[in-house]
Formats: C-alpha cells, sequence, structure tokens
C-alpha cells in the first residue's frame, strides 16, 4: 500500500536513517520502533488538535536534510535533544496508540480470522498470506506467496486458477487484510493495491465494555473513496466490528470472530485437493462476481437492485460518469446516493460539461446560442469572478492579446485576486446571513465579510470554512464567524433551517411544525437535524435578542423537544447515516461539521456546486438554488454528478469549480439572440442576464469613472464609508439574479444621487479629468467613456448619434460638459447596470 506524499500513514512512517543513526549515537540507545512515530505524530496531533500536513510535497526525507543541516553545523547534540524531548513526552503520556497498521499486525499475530457479511463468510490468515471467501455457489482462495486466485465452483470437479499481481512482504499483507475487511474485491484484491491512507482517527470508550473506536480514510487509484470504521479490543488491537463504505456503494457492517483451526485447514476447507486445477488468464472473468450478479439481478457489484445507472460519454473521456439514485414517485430521486468520485484533470471535466449540455439540446431540439463577443465576455468574467468591470487598460490589454490562451489566463488570474475573495465574501455572506438582521451592535457585517476574504483569499478548502464558521466559539462581541449565530440568536431551529439551506440545498423549516406535505422530511427529520445545535451555551426561553457579551461554546446538556410535547428528540443525520453512540468527549457541533463537510455527504458537493453554477448563469441545475427536493429535480444530475465529483477530487477547492465552469463552452455563449426562447435559458443554451448587486453597482461606477483617484488596482471594499452608504440606499430585497428588483430609490440614487454627482463631476471625476489630455481627440475621448463604462466601443449606429452631439471642433466647456453628459448617460444605462 503506497502512501500519500502530502499526508504519510504515520505508522508505517520512520525517521530519516541518517537522523536516527545521530540519536541513536547521541545517546547510547537502540534504533526507534516505527510504532513509536506513530505515537509521536497522535500526541501532536492531540496538542495541536490537527494532524500533522505537510504544506508543501515534503517526506520524511526533510528530516536527512536537518540532519545533514545539524552536522555542518556542529551541533548534532541540539537536533538530537530536540527529538529525544518529543519521545520522552510520548513515553510518558503512558498512552496506547492505535492506527491501520496496528490492527494489521495484530490479525497477522492472530493466526486465522473469520468475519460474516452479506456477500458471505470468509478467513484470513495473514501470516501464511491467505484469504478465503465463501458464497452458497462460490469458494474463492487468495494466496499472496503464489501470487494466485483459486475460484471453485460448488457442484465441480474443477478449479480455475488465475494469477494475481499482489505485492510483496508488507504490502501483500496490507492488501489482503483491507480486502479482508471490504469483502468485496476478494475476487480482484488488486483492484485495491495503491491504496494510501489519507486520514485515521481514534477514541477510547469506557462506557461499561471497554473498546477503541478506529476511523480510516482511504484513497484507491481509481479515485473511489474507502472509509473504514473499526470497533477494537484496546488490549489486543483486534476488531470487534466493522463499518465499510466505499464510494457509492451501501454501507455494510461485518463482525469478526477467531476460530481456533489452522491455515492448512482453511486451505482444504476452501478449495479441496481432489479437485482439478484448470488455469486461467488474468482477465478471465470471476465465478465470484458473476455469482453475486446473478444473484441479484444486476451486472456487477456496484448496481443495486431496482436503481437506476447511467452513464454519460464525455467527448471521448476515457471513463463515464456513474451515477445511481433510488427510484420513487415517476423516477424522481427522493434521496441521494454518495457521489462517485473519479479523478480526471480539470480538461476533461469542462469537456464533458459541453458534452452532457450538448446532448441535452439536441435531445430538446434546442440550437444554442452564438459565442458572446471578446467584450461581452470579458465584461461577464470580471463581474462574476471580481465583482466589477475592467478598466480601460485591462480591456485592451484583453483585446490586443492574440495568445490562444488568453481567456483561460484571465480566468485563472482573476481568481488568484484579491477581488475574486472580497466579492465572494460578500456574495456568501448575503446567504449566510439573512437580510434585514441588525449587527451593528456587533460590528456589522463587514467584518464577517473581512473573515471570509481572509479564508477565500488564503484557498483554504471550502470543506474547512464551512467547518470554521460551524464550530467557532467565543464572546459574540468577537464577531467575524460568530455573526453567523448572533444572526440565528442562537436558536437550535434557526441555526437548523439556515444551515440546511445554505450548505445543503435543504428547506427543512417547512417539517418545523409537521411532516413536510410535499417532500420525505418529517417533523422528527428538522428536531433530529436541529439536536445538533441544542448544546451550544444560551440562556433557556426564547430570546428577543443577543447580547455582545454572551458565548458561544459548546456544553454537555440540552436538548430539543418535539413541539407541544416533552419528547425529546435525539440528534441524526439528514442521510438517516446511524450516528455513533453518544460521546461526551465529542461536542454534537463537532459531529455535525465532520458529516456536513465528508466526501460521502450526498448533498453537500452537490449543493456547493450547483450554488457556484447558479452564481455564475443566474440559475441553478437545481433551481431555486437552495431546494435539492423530490418536487424540484435537477436539470441535468449528470452535469451536477460531474461537477460535485470534481469538487471533491480537487479537496473542495471553490476556485478549481468556479474555473471549470467560466471554461465551459455554455459559460461562453452570448446572452442576446433573434428571437425569445424562454427553453435556452433554461437549458443553458444562451446565457441569463443578471442584475447587479449594490455592492457591484458601486465597484463599477469607482473603477469605471476612478472617482478621488480609484482605480482597478486599489478598489476599497472595507472601511469605505461611502460605500456603505451607497449600498444602504442602493439595496433591492433579495430575489432572483434574473429579476429586477429595483424601483424609484434606486433609479433616483443612480439619476441624481451623491456617488453619481461625483463620479460625473468635472472636478472630482479621474475619468474626466483624464480625457483633457491634449493628445486625445474627441472621437478616442467618446471610445475611452465607453471602454470604462460598457467594456466596448459604441457601435455605428451609437457613433451617429454622439458625433451629431460632439464634434471634433467641439472644445472648452462646451466639450467638458458634453463628456460629462455622455458618461452619465452611460452610467444611467441598463447596460450599465446589468451583467449579460
Amino acid at each position: 500500500m503506497t502512501q500519500s506524499p502530502e499526508h504519510h500513514d504515520a505508522a508505517t512512517s520512520a525517521a530519516d536513517p541518517e537522523l536516527e543513526q545521530l540519536l541513536c549515537d547521541a545517546y547510547d540507545a537502540p534504533p526507534v520502533p516505527a510504532s513509536l512515530y506513530t505515537r509521536i505524530e497522535q500526541a501532536v496531533e492531540q496538542e495541536w488538535g490537527k494532524p500533522i500536513r505537510p504544506t508543501t510535497r515534503r517526506t520524511a526525507g526533510t528530516l536527512g536534510q536537518a540532519a545533514r543541516w545539524a552536522r555542518t553545523r556542529l551541533v548534532p547534540i541540539a537536533a538530537c535533544l530536540l527529538v529525544a524531548v518529543a519521545v520522552g513526552f510520548v513515553l510518558n503520556a503512558n498512552s496506547r496508540v492505535y492506527a491501520w497498521s496496528t490492527v494489521v499486525e495484530a490479525l497477522a499475530r492472530e493466526g486465522v480470522v473469520q468475519l460474516d457479511g452479506p456477500d458471505g463468510s470468509r478467513w484470513l490468515a495473514a501470516s501464511a498470506g491467505l484469504l478465503s471467501q465463501e458464497t452458497p455457489a462460490v469458494s474463492c482462495l487468495v494466496d499472496t506467496r503464489q501470487q494466485i486466485v483459486l475460484e471453485h465452483l460448488k457442484g465441480t470437479s474443477t478449479v480455475q486458477r488465475r494469477p494475481a499481481q499482489l505485492g510483496e512482504g508488507d504490502v501483500s499483507r496490507d492488501l489482503l487484510c483491507l480486502t479482508f475487511v471490504c469483502g468485496d474485491a476478494v475476487s480482484d484484491p488488486g483492484q485495491l493495491a495503491g491504496a494510501r491512507i489519507v486520514d485515521q482517527q481514534w477514541a477510547e470508550e469506557r462506557n461499561g465494555d471497554e473498546q477503541v473506536r478506529l476511523k480510516v480514510r482511504f484513497a484507491l487509484p481509481s479515485s473511489e473513496k474507502l472509509t473504514v470504521n473499526l470497533t477494537l479490543d484496546p488490549e489486543t488491537s483486534l476488531p470487534r466490528s466493522a463499518s465499510v463504505r466505499r464510494s457509492n456503494q451501501r454501507k455494510t457492517d461485518v463482525s469478526f470472530t477467531y476460530p481456533a483451526t489452522s491455515a492448512v485447514a482453511l486451505r482444504e476447507q476452501t478449495i479441496p485437493s481432489n479437485v482439478t486445477v484448470i488455469d486461467v488468464p488474468a482477465d478471465e472473468p470471476s465465478l465470484l462476481v458473476s455469482a453475486a450478479g446473478e444473484d441479484r439481478g444486476t451486472t456487477g457489484p456496484d448496481r443495486d437492485a431496482g436503481s437506476r445507472v447511467a452513464e454519460v460519454d464525455l467527448a471521448g473521456v476515457d471513463k463515464a460518469v456513474a451515477f445511481t439514485v433510488t427510484p420513487t414517485m415517476d423516477g424522481i430521486p427522493s434521496k441521494w446516493q454518495p457521489v462517485a468520485v473519479v479523478d480526471r484533470p480539470s480538461s476533461q471535466v469542462i469537456r464533458g460539461i459541453d458534452r452532457i449540455l450538448e446532448d441535452l439540446w439536441e435531445e430538446n431540439e434546442i440550437e444554442p446560442t452564438v459565442p458572446a463577443s471578446d467584450e461581452e465576455l470579458l465584461r461577464r468574467v470580471y463581474l462574476d469572478l471580481a465583482g466589477r468591470t475592467p478598466s480601460v487598460t485591462e480591456v485592451r490589454s484583453y483585446l490586443s492579446d492574440t495568445s490562444e490562451r488568453r481567456y483561460e489566463e484571465l480566468v485563472n488570474r482573476l481568481l488568484n485576486s484579491p477581488d475574486h475573495a472580497s466579492h465572494i465574501a460578500t456574495v456568501w455572506r448575503r446567504f449566510l446571513i439573512p437580510e434585514g438582521v441588525d449587527l451593528t451592535r456587533f460590528g456589522g457585517i463587514e467584518t464577517f465579510d473581512r473573515w471570509l476574504a481572509d479564508r477565500f483569499a488564503s484557498n483554504d478548502s471550502y470543506d474547512q470554512v464551512v467547518r470554521s464558521l460551524l464550530l467557532a466559539e467565543g464572546r459574540l462581541s468577537q464577531s467575524g464567524p460568530l455573526l453567523f449565530y448572533s444572526a440565528a440568536k442562537l436558536d437550535a431551529d434557526q441555526l437548523a433551517s439556515r444551515t440546511s439551506r445554505v450548505f445543503l440545498g435543504m428547506r427543512l423549516e417547512c417539517a418545523q411544525c409537521h411532516d413536510h406535505p410535499f417532500e420525505p422530511w418529517t417533523q422528527q427529520d428538522f428536531w433530529r437535524f436541529a439536536a445538533f445545535f441544542s448544546r451550544i451555551s444560551r440562556p433557556q426561553a426564547e430570546l428577543e435578542t443577543v447580547s455582545t457579551v454572551m458565548r458561544v461554546r459548546d456544553i454537555d446538556r440540552g436538548e430539543v423537544m418535539l413541539p407541544d410535547t416533552e419528547t425529546v428528540v435525539p440528534p441524526g443525520f439528514l442521510d438517516r447515516t446511524p450516528l455513533e453512540e453518544d460521546d461526551a468527549t465529542v461536542a454534537r457541533r463537532q459531529q455535525l461539521a465532520e458529516w456536513l463537510t465528508g466526501a460521502e455527504n450526498p448533498y453537500f458537493a452537490r449543493a456547493t456546486a450547483n450554488r457556484v453554477w447558479g452564481q455564475l448563469f443566474g440559475r441553478g441545475i437545481v433551481d431555486p438554488i437552495d431546494d435539492f427536493g423530490v418536487q424540484n429535480p435537477p436539470k441535468s444530475p449528470e452535469l451536477l454528478d460531474l461537477l460535485a465529483s470534481h469538487f471533491i477530487n480537487s479537496e473542495f477547492d471553490l476556485r478549481e469549480l468556479f474555473r471549470v465552469i467560466a471554461l465551459s463552452r455554455a459559460y461562453r455563449l452570448s446572452s442576446g439572440a433573434d428571437t425569445v426562447d424562454e427553453t435556452r435559458v433554461e437549458w443553458f443554451a444562451q446565457m441569463n442576464i443578471k442584475t447587479l448587486s449594490a455592492e457591484q453597482v458601486y465597484d463599477c461606477i469607482t473603477v469605471a469613472t476612478m472617482l478621488d483617484g480609484a482605480g482597478a488596482s486599489n478598489i476599497e471594499r472595507f472601511g469605505n464609508t461611502t460605500r456603505q452608504q451607497f449600498i444602504q440606499q442602493f439595496r433591492t430585497p433579495t430575489g432572483r439574479m434574473t429579476e429586477y428588483l429595483g424601483g424609484i430609490p434606486q433609479a433616483l440614487t443612480l439619476m441624481n444621487g451623491g456617488l453619481i454627482s461625483s463620479a460625473t463631476g468635472l472636478s472630482s471625476s479621474g475619468l474626466l479629468k483624464s480625457l483633457e489630455a491634449p493628445f486625445f481627440t474627441n472621437r478616442e475621448r467618446i471610445e475611452i467613456l465607453y471602454l470604462a463604462t460598457l467594456s466596448r466601443r459604441p457601435r455605428p449606429d451609437e457613433w451617429v448619434l454622439l458625433e451629431s452631439y460632439i464634434n471634433e471642433s467641439t472644445k472648452g466647456n462646451e466639450l467638458r460638459e458634453g463628456l460629462a453628459d455622455i458618461l452619465w448617460a452611460l452610467l444611467n444605462s441598463a447596460e450599465f447596470t446589468l451583467n449579460h
């Protein structure tokens, strides 16, 4: 089994031999056993609250560099002393460490181990390199020493023997034990070869019968995710039971027994000695898999009976997208299955998006619009990714660039800019904190925006951002992520409603008082979800408001009850995944955050992918964006799963999600067409026209007019009082991005508000001042006004009108006032205040 360079398995990693030898020589000590390094990492993790994760692609070889440095500096004793202190700390802690490697070692010591699962009984003799599985129809034996797989169809006198590449030594032993626990790969254990550990956590339980819970997450070379939850004997490290989830398969539960038998008896029991052995090629179909498929009426282990599996050809991509949904009324999914994660480069994902939509257009007889012009696309991507229009310099630079990759490079540049981080922070805050909530006493929404912007600027993975938000602690006066709790008044029901809507795309509040009338959610589901927030410190009874001195922290008491009853509701996940037994050492919010942001969560990645798609297109694949219900199926489950799979595979990289969508063909289509056809917009064959937020309007005006020296290079979104005042005046009710909800106040603000007066004033507009340079012609001056505001040059019909107003003979005050009038008209045009 291989190890990830980003996070190698602590149980099998050893320090660099050079540094270890220095330690041994300095202290006249024997070599440190490999298991001790596991204990060191566990101690550090317990102290720091997180596992050791190198920020760059460094492995244990870095320790060798440290040793060489120590020798050359003639201070080896100092380097050794640091290690010795860590070793002494761990030894004095007198605590056992549990990891996957300790389980493998325990299984190898034990002899023969048996477990019973849904796919038959299995036996393991790790020390002898043997693994067998027996079903009513087939017996299968894996022999790592001979590198073969034997299969016997019961009732026949022959055995099929296939060669298998199973590795040697510890590698084959690890593979054998992992295959034994998982079961579904016994006939072809090679499919688990190369599995690497990406995370493992353990905790001791002392409620009566002492036991240890160990959770190990593996990543397979096929990009599938494998999670194994083990219950261990604390003294022997032998497993008592396990639950296994592999990618989109259902979780299987198994229990272990330790019979008094031998490896020889095991081999004879599985493959009788009086049968004829027939050699078959390595790619010969497995008897075990074929028999299992016939029993279930399916063609493979990944397809559940009664499920529908759809495949999409990704334009020559060698792997198709597979998604499984549970059929209900009219085939609409009532429960999403975990996303099937496939490792694909971005280029294949982009081609996959294009092919899926092209097939949908053809199926629905839709002719997409023509591609957007360079100017149209340039303005759109700046507004969507940076929250502002490009400056005149940026427009000219892009239009003069003749390279084939100029658009892709532009997208990458915008995604890595500070403007992207602060803009997306505003977008996310808008749905995290409801409109109308007054947070002035807590520092205002700007502190929340700053916190989010810092997270996005550092490109923290989205699951980390969400966990930081859900697990925030401290006094409400500290603002930042705690404003999420202030806005909800620390109420468990409000927090449950907001969390499910924002991060899972589920409108659970309709099940708060009764079972949902149209969706599968029950009242119990809602309050079980709310129970995760019931153990946050807060005064009892209803809170009309919350105080800045109140503190958010987890406590060991607090429950929710069904309305108008005394029925206490325990916490529970929305996908009905069984909750681990209530552990006082693990806060409920912690359990929720781990489940909610996990790769196995069927909603989180899809809801985020849908939200980003909706942000860029003006409507979601599931629309409304926060309504993943049976009454509101996605336009394309294949497209949604492709994006969610890539999002998980990128380790929840939000920028990468924006990137692949922005580079798709659909995003680059024009918003204009000769005929009106709502079907084109519905199926993403024509770009939606979107309204600008109040923040975008202000930023576009200041960048376009260079108001008081402002520009694209120094746009200030925090600590700007003028900006905040404009936003308060221009803000519109929350609604769809494709619906203009502005009214008379917004129109008046644009026509004669203070910002527009300054932006078009001859003494304050940096743009108008710059046009006074004598080397400009009047035609060039007008062109600059258009590039600054609309990111394009005037059309021929516009030139006719403009030249009748200002021509080359126009000079002095008449010219300055005329240019100011044109600028005012452009800033008040629908083209300027819309994203198209």
